[in-house]
C-alpha cells in the first residue's frame, strides 16, 4: 500500500499502522472519487512551484487556470484534490501528496485600453493548492509533478486539444548544489489578447535566491487523457502535446510579428494576427554559477478576439506619381492625414536607434542610411483610444556608381569592368565603351570588354535604383606596346668554348623601352640591351630577350641556339709516379659538361668520388691495379668502364 499511495493529504503512509493505513486509505478514496465526479474540466493551464522553507520542509504550490466560460458546456469546476508525485531525480518513485481544494478566484479579463472591449463570454479562474513536504537532501534531488486532462476543444493549435491535458512539474536540485526555492512567474498573462493588436506583458519571474534567470518559448507537456482525466503522476520523462500543422515550440499561435520571449528580461511581445484559441508555454531556467538547477514551465490558453477600436491613424503614402520623392536623399517629410487624434508617436523604423521616434504631428526625419523603412504612427499615444498605422518609405539618394580603371592597359585591352557603388540588387545598368569596343553597350553591372590596341578610352555607365538615376565617366589610356627582338654572332650552331654575342633589335612603337632581361632555357643570363655569353656548356638552348616600356607593357622574343658538344674520351690507364706525364685520371672534355664521378676497385668498394669533376684526380691512395668507374652527366648520359693505375 506504501508503495502505491505514498503520501495522503500530506502524511506519509510507510511505517503507519493498519487502521491509520484504511483510514488514510478512506479519505483517498473519497478526494480520488469526487475528483473523478466532476468528470474532465476544461483547464486552460498551470505552473508548479516550491519554497525551501529551512530543514527538510518545502512549501508546494501547484496553479491551475480553468474556463469558467459558456465554453464549458459540462460545467465542470475544479477537483477536491491535486495529487503531487513525488519522484527521485533518476525518477524513482517516492510518494504521492493529495493537496485539498482551497478555493477559487476569477481573474480579470484587463485589456488595459478603454477603447478596446474584450467580447464577455470570457472567464477565467485561478486554483492555488498548496502543501508542505517533507523532502530530505538527496544526490539526486527531486522531481515533483502533476497531471490532468484535459485542455478546451476550441484550441487550434493543439492535435486533439479535446483529448490534451497538461503536466506540471519542477525539480528540486542535486545537496551538492544547495538549498533552492523554485523561480516563480509573477504575473499572468491576459487571457484575452485583440486581433491585430500589439501585446508587451512582463512576463518575468522572482528568484528567492537571487539565482540568473533565463526565459524561453517551449512545448506543453500534456498529462492524462478522457478515459484517465486525473491520472497519478507518472514519473519522468513527459511528453510534449502534438502540435496541428504550421504550429511549433518557436511559433505557437497566428502572430506578424510572431510571439517572442527577451531571455533575459522575460518580456512577452506579440501581435496576433487570427482570430482563434491557443496554447503557449513558457519556461524559466535557473543557474547558480554557470549550473542549471531547475526549471519551471507554465503553459496558458490565449484567445484572440476582435476588439473595438475608434481612433483611426493614417500616413500619407509615397506617390509613385512623384518620382523625386525617391530621390529625395536620405531627408524625408511625413504627412498626417489621420481624420481624428489629438496627440501622435512616430517612429520612424531605424532599428538600430533608440532615438528615431517624434510627437511632431507631420515631421521631417533624416535618416542615417539609405533603405526601405517601416514607419509607425500611433495616434493618442497612452489615451484611452489610440490606433496604430505603418507605412513603407523607400528612402533613397541619387545612386553613387563608379568603376576601377585597368591597372595596366597595354596593347589590345580586355578587361573586366565592375559596377560600384550604393545601390540595391534591383538597380539596372547601361555600359557606353565606344565605338571601337566589343561590345560597344551592356546592361549587366559585370561586363568582360575588348578595347582597341590604344589611345584614349571614354566609357561610361549609368545606374538606375528605385526611380533614381546615377552615371560615372572615366578615360581609360591603352599604351602602345614594343615589339621585342634581337641579332645574334655568331649564328648557331657553334662548337664548346664560343662567346656568344646578342643584340638588342627592339622597336619602340612610339614608347620607351626601359628594361632588358635576357634568359636560356628560363634561366637568368643579364639584363641591358647588349649581352656576351661567354662559353656556354654545349647543349640546344632557347634564349629569350623580354623587354618592358615606361608604362610597364612587356614583349618577348625567342631564337633557339645549340652548342655543339665535344666528344668525351676516358682513358683506360694512367701512370701517377710524378714524372709529370698522365698523372692524373684526365677526361678529354669532361669541363664541357657538370657531372658525378665515383671510382670502385675490383671488390666494389668506393676509392674515389666527385661532383663536377676537372681532372684533379692523381690515384693518391689506391695501390697499382685495375679500377672501375660510373660517369653520370648532368644530361642524363652516362659512362662505364676500367681503367689500369700503374706506377
Amino acid at each position: 500500500m506504501a508503495s502505491i499511495l505514498g503520501v495522503i493529504g500530506g502524511q506519509p503512509l510507510v511505517g503507519v499502522r493498519c487502521r491509520n493505513v484504511m483510514r488514510a486509505l478512506t479519505l483517498f478514496v473519497f478526494l480520488f472519487s469526487a475528483s473523478l465526479r466532476l468528470g474532465a474540466t476544461h483547464i486552460i493551464g498551470g505552473a508548479l512551484y516550491y519554497d525551501h522553507l529551512g530543514g527538510d520542509q518545502y512549501r508546494v504550490m501547484l496553479e491551475i487556470y480553468r474556463d469558467c466560460g459558456p465554453g464549458n458546456v459540462s460545467g465542470t469546476g475544479f477537483d477536491a484534490a491535486a495529487t503531487i508525485g513525488v519522484f527521485g531525480g533518476d525518477g524513482t518513485f517516492i510518494s504521492y501528496q493529495a493537496l485539498t481544494f482551497p478555493g477559487a478566484q476569477l481573474v480579470e479579463v484587463d485589456l488595459d485600453n478603454p477603447c478596446l472591449t474584450a467580447p464577455p463570454t470570457i472567464c477565467v479562474e485561478l486554483a492555488v493548492y498548496t502543501g508542505t513536504f517533507d523532502l530530505p537532501a538527496r544526490p539526486d534531488g527531486y522531481h515533483l509533478s502533476y497531471q490532468r486532462c484535459c485542455r478546451t476543444p476550441t484550441i487550434i493549435n493543439i492535435a486533439g486539444a479535446q483529448d490534451a491535458g497538461l503536466t506540471c512539474t519542477v525539480r528540486i536540485p542535486p545537496a551538492i548544489n544547495g538549498t533552492n526555492s523554485a523561480a516563480r512567474f509573477t504575473q499572468y498573462p491576459p487571457a484575452v489578447l485583440c486581433l491585430d493588436e500589439g501585446l508587451e506583458f512582463d512576463h518575468s519571474a522572482t528568484d528567492a535566491d537571487g539565482d540568473s534567470l533565463v526565459y524561453e518559448l517551449c512545448s506543453p507537456y500534456n498529462g492524462g487523457s478522457q478515459a484517465d482525466p486525473i491520472p497519478l503522476p507518472l514519473p519522468p520523462p513527459y511528453t510534449e502535446v502534438e502540435w496541428s500543422n504550421g504550429y511549433s515550440d518557436a511559433y505557437p499561435m497566428d502572430a506578424d510579428p510572431g510571439i517572442a520571449i527577451d531571455p533575459g528580461t522575460g518580456l512577452l511581445t506579440v501581435q496576433p494576427s487570427l482570430s482563434a484559441s491557443y496554447t503557449v508555454a513558457i519556461r524559466v531556467k535557473e543557474y547558480r554559477e554557470g549550473v542549471l538547477l531547475s526549471e519551471t514551465r507554465r503553459d496558458f490558453r490565449f484567445d484572440v478576439v476582435p476588439c473595438q477600436n475608434e481612433v483611426t491613424a493614417l500616413i500619407a503614402p509615397q506617390s509613385s506619381s512623384s518620382p523625386d520623392q525617391f530621390c529625395a536623399g536620405l531627408v524625408m517629410d511625413f504627412e498626417n492625414i489621420s481624420p481624428t487624434g489629438q496627440t501622435w508617436h512616430w517612429d520612424f523604423g531605424e532599428t538600430n536607434s533608440l532615438y528615431d521616434t517624434s510627437s511632431v504631428e507631420s515631421p521631417t526625419w533624416f535618416y542615417s542610411a539609405p533603405g526601405t523603412y517601416l514607419v509607425t504612427l500611433v495616434a493618442n499615444p497612452g489615451l484611452t483610444c489610440t490606433d496604430t498605422t505603418q507605412a513603407e518609405f523607400q528612402v533613397y539618394p541619387t545612386p553613387g556608381v563608379f568603376f576601377e580603371l585597368p591597372t595596366a592597359a597595354c596593347g589590345g585591352l580586355t578587361t573586366e569592368f565592375v559596377a560600384l557603388g550604393g545601390f540595391s540588387s534591383g538597380a539596372t545598368f547601361a555600359w557606353d565603351f565606344g565605338p571601337d569596343a566589343i561590345p560597344q553597350t551592356a546592361s549587366s553591372p559585370i561586363v568582360n570588354v575588348e578595347l582597341p590596341p590604344t589611345g584614349v578610352h571614354p566609357v561610361s555607365v549609368t545606374v538606375t535604383d528605385h526611380g533614381c538615376v546615377g552615371s560615372h565617366t572615366e578615360e581609360v589610356l591603352v599604351n602602345p606596346v614594343p615589339t621585342a627582338g634581337f641579332s645574334v654572332w655568331p649564328p648557331s650552331p657553334q662548337p664548346f668554348g664560343t662567346d656568344v654575342l646578342f643584340q638588342d633589335g627592339s622597336v619602340q612603337n612610339g614608347t620607351t623601352i626601359t628594361q632588358w632581361e635576357w634568359t636560356a632555357n628560363g634561366n637568368h643570363l643579364g639584363e641591358g640591351g647588349t649581352f656576351l655569353w661567354p662559353s656556354p656548356l654545349p647543349g640546344t638552348y632557347e634564349v629569350q630577350l623580354a623587354i618592358t616600356s615606361a608604362d610597364g607593357c612587356t614583349s618577348t622574343y625567342t631564337v633557339p641556339y645549340e652548342i655543339i658538344e665535344v666528344p668525351i674520351v676516358i682513358p683506360n690507364v694512367f701512370t701517377p709516379n710524378g714524372d709529370g706525364s698522365n698523372d692524373r685520371f684526365s677526361i678529354r672534355n669532361i669541363e664541357q659538361h657538370k657531372n658525378e664521378l665515383k671510382v670502385y676497385d675490383r671488390w666494389g668498394l668506393l676509392v674515389y668520388e666527385a661532383t663536377n669533376y676537372q681532372n684533379q684526380w692523381s690515384g693518391v691512395g689506391v695501390p697499382d691495379g685495375t679500377y672501375y668507374y660510373e660517369l653520370l652527366l648532368l644530361n642524363g648520359r652516362s659512362f662505364k668502364g676500367h681503367f689500369t693505375v700503374l706506377r
